[in-house]
């Protein structure tokens, strides 16, 4: 008895460590059109290659955090069309020369303008649109509200990402 007990939940264990293991997390795919003609992907400070890839990545891995829910199989595929991050980069005159950071007032919000595509595990369009415009109008910020958001200098552009992905795709999670 002690032995059937003993094979029935090693023979459990093994299927269901096999089927953790066929589980895939739903898959995104990033792409970025000509990120020198979006309205703004400036860096502050920073040259403007290593700015670029270290944002593309930021976004990138957060649409994957938010991608965790969807079904296993599942794919994303967002296009980036424009980006106009949120802030103007406006110089700063002090004792060392000139400096520039960003300031964030009213009329500077951030705006994503993206295109996605959801397919199911078995490649069948879900979702598809083109060109979604993601802009809200925010609170002033300033430098101490954004270090309260974590110092996350995108936090902004992800809580536009958060809202529409939570809107889109509230009926396909797990």
């Amino acid at each position: 008895m002690k032995v059937m007990t003993q094979l029935a939940l090693s023979i459990g264990m093994l299927l269901l460590a096999v089927g953790v293991a066929n589980a895939q997390p739903a898959q995104v795919d990033v792409q970025w059109h000509d990120i020198d003609v979006y309205t703004d992907f400036e860096s502050v400070n920073q040259p403007k290659e290593p700015f670029a890839t270290q944002t593309k990545t930021n976004f990138t891995q957060y649409l994957q955090e938010l991608a965790a829910g969807l079904p296993a199989g599942h794919r994303l595929q967002v296009t980036f069309e424009d980006v106009d991050l949120a802030g103007q980069i406006e110089p700063t005159y002090g004792f060392g020369g000139v400096d520039y950071y960003r300031v964030f007032d009213d009329t500077s919000s951030p705006k994503l303008v993206i295109s996605y595509k959801y397919l199911s595990a078995t490649g069948e369009v879900l979702k598809e649109e083109e060109n979604v415009v993601l802009r809200k109008v925010s609170p002033v910020r300033n430098t101490r509200s954004l270090r309260a958001a974590g110092r996350d200098p995108l936090h902004m552009e992800k809580e536009l990402l958060k809202e529409w992905f939570s809107a889109t795709f509230t009926d396909t999670a797990n």
